[in-house]
């Protein structure tokens, strides 16, 4: 069994970024979980994956999207594993949480490694930067 290990940099001008390893058999959606729990935030908006790395991409068969959207032509994220998604070392993808507020972050597979029998996965391998409001202070 695999392991893939990914790099999530935010791109909206806070200093976040992640290092996460995952197990092969899991999914987008347990990345997208493990950006929100180090995020400290709510899970209340829609996201979608970008694989081809463009933001908004028209390329239908790169994105992947929340599990619960209702457009049921998207791939959701829940519905293939990592190693089914074919990720190279070095790629680069995108991911956009919120589609009002468009958090946008940037994911690079960093290595592809070999998972160790009865290692729990995500781990987090590096943290740079600290967790930050969701939603920002606005005077009225």
């Amino acid at each position: 069994m695999k392991t893939i290990v990914f790099k999530v940099s935010y791109s909206g001008g806070k200093k976040f970024e992640r290092t996460f390893e995952f197990n092969e058999t899991q999914t987008l959606a347990d990345l997208h979980d493990a950006i929100m729990k180090e995020l400290k935030w709510d899970d209340d908006h829609l996201y979608s994956f970008f694989l081809d790395n463009k933001v908004w991409s028209k390329n239908k068969d790169s994105e992947y999207t929340r599990p619960d959207q209702e457009d049921e032509l998207e791939a959701k994220s829940a519905d293939i594993s990592l190693n089914k998604l074919g990720f190279k070392l070095g790629q680069k993808f995108a991911y956009i949480f919120d589609f009002g507020d468009e958090h946008t972050f940037r994911i690079q597979v960093k290595n592809i490694g070999k998972a160790i029998a009865g290692q729990k996965y995500p781990l987090i391998i590096e943290a740079t930067g600290k967790h930050f409001e969701q939603y920002q202070e606005t005077e009225e």
